[in-house]
Order: C-alpha cells, then structure tokens, then sequence
C-alpha cells in the first residue's frame, strides 16, 4: 500500500470511528467478519418472526447498542440502554437513523413479555436482533457495542458539546441537574442528558434529546481537526467498544458519512405508553412499525 492511500484509509476509518460512537448514541476490538448474508440472516430471523405478512427490510442495517455498565468493568453485559439502527438506503434516498425506545414491550422466547432492553440481558445480540426484526421487519447485518465510559470519554476527547437545555432536568438517577440554557457539557453531563427520563414524555424526550445530541455533536465535532486527536480516540475505540465490523465495514461506511452531505433522517418507532401490572411499557404494533418504516427504509 503507498503511503497516500494508506493516509488516505486511516483518515477514513477515524472519521467514521467517531462518527458511529456519536451516531449509536441519540445517534470493541474489531471482530472478523461473519461469514452470514443479508438473505441468510433474513430467512433464519423469518423464522421466528411473528407476522409474515410485511416486507423484510435488509439493504445494510448497522445496529448501534449503548450498554447500561459503569466504571472499570468492560464486559458488554447488562441491558442496553440505547437502541439505535444506521440505515444504508440506496442511492437517490436518505440514509436513516431509527431509534427504538427501550421500553418497549415484546414478548420474549422462554421468558415472556417483557421489555426490549431486557433481550440482550437474557440472550445476547442475536435474541435482540431476533426481536428487532419480529418487531420492525428490519435485518440486521452488523452490531457495534459502546459502554458508559466510552461515550463519556469520546465526548470528551472531542473537547464537550454544546448542547441547549430549554425546560428544567433534575433526575438523580441519571446525573441530569440542568436549568434552562446554553451548555459546554463534557461527557460526564452529556450522557446524563441523553440518559434523562425525568420530563413529560419519559422514554419518548429521552430518544428526541439523543438525537439532539447527535446533531450538535455532527454539526460541531466532525471535521478535519479530528484527526489531530486520532490516538486518543483510537485508544478509547479499541477498549470501550465492541463489534463484528470488519476493516472493510469501517472503510465503506466512512466513506459514506464522509463525502455524503449528511443528510439524515431519523425517526422513533411509533408507540404509546401504557402501564401493566404496575410496569411502564412502551406498546408498538408490529403493522403499524412497518408501515411507518416502510416510508423511510428505501
């Protein structure tokens, strides 16, 4: 490899490092590749799937997860706080960023209705993806996993956010404690932003203000300073993170957010809140989820 294309790739791939950090997140070691196609993976989710009647949704799907783990410990377990999918549309139409509110409710094999973040907890990646795309018709063809640290510190490497508060936020289990204005937040009050569930719509104001985040993040972080803190950030990717993306995975996309004029939609999974048994769910239907995907999964 000559030394401008080799220049040339480690540009790309550190653009498109943090770039996906931010874009999981309101939005570990690299793996290998898995050796499963789009269509395989469609046919073994149809499997399960609940409803045959919807069109799958395959193209390039990126699931993003953010794990609820603190401190030192970088085990990638527990539940996933964050769910969030990177979408590749083909040419001519938006790429799309779809959030799915981690209450939401399904109905897990060999444990019963409980919550989306709770599939991961009980069966790994692949009984959450099953869920995703019994729910949304959505296959997906690689997963990326950040932990708490690693948000806090990308956020900082990046030299904090400015970020616009504009109600009251006070909630102790987040860190949340914000009156109305203007912040330069590091990464410790950014995550506790986009952690918040202490506002009127819960669930629903906490996926607004991530994509929030991952705006103001875009707008203001993503350009060619941040090849100047390359090692730094390539050091957090490598121990606060996991994935099965291979070199060519981060190449691609790299190349996609780099030179598109990103441009892209992001959309919540339509649900309403509702209480059972003394538990606050988010309810989706699975019809309803794909008729509203299918408008935007192009």
């Amino acid at each position: 490899m000559n030394k401008a294309r080799g220049c040339f790739i480690a540009v790309v791939a550190i653009f498109f490092i943090v770039l996906l950090i931010i874009l999981f997140f309101a939005l570990p070691d690299i793996g290998t590749l898995l050796q499963i196609s789009p269509s395989e993976t469609a046919s073994g989710q149809a499997a399960e799937q609940k409803t045959g009647s919807a069109a799958d949704f395959g193209l390039k799907n990126y699931l993003f997860l953010g794990i609820d783990e603190r401190g030192e410990v970088r085990d990638f377990k527990g539940r996933t706080d964050t769910i969030m999918i990177y979408h590749i549309s083909n040419p001519g139409n938006k790429d799309v960023l779809v959030s799915i509110p981690r209450d939401t409710r399904v109905n897990l094999e060999g444990h019963g209705y409980n919550k989306i973040n709770a599939a991961y907890v009980y069966g790994g990646e692949q009984m959450l993806k099953d869920e995703i795309y019994q729910l949304t018709g959505i296959v997906i063809n690689r997963t990326m996993i950040i932990n708490f640290e690693g948000f806090k510190k990308v956020v900082d490497a990046l030299g904090g956010v400015e970020i616009t508060v504009d109600e009251p936020m006070h909630d102790p289990l987040s860190g949340a404690d914000f009156e109305p204005g203007t912040y330069i937040m590091n990464g410790e009050q950014a995550l506790a932003f986009a952690r918040c569930r202490q506002t009127a719509k819960g669930d629903f104001d906490r996926v607004d203000r991530q994509k929030y985040l991952i705006s103001q993040l875009i707008s203001q972080k993503v350009n060619l300073s941040i090849t100047g803190r390359a090692p730094a950030l390539l050091a957090i990717f490598n121990e606060e993170t996991k994935s099965d993306f291979s070199v060519f995975d981060f190449i691609n996309l790299g190349a996609v957010l780099i030179f598109s004029n990103r441009d892209i939609e992001r959309i919540t999974i339509p649900g309403k809140t509702s209480t059972i048994d003394g538990i606050s769910y988010v309810i989706s239907d699975e019809k309803e989820v794909r008729e509203f995907l299918s408008v935007y999964l192009k």
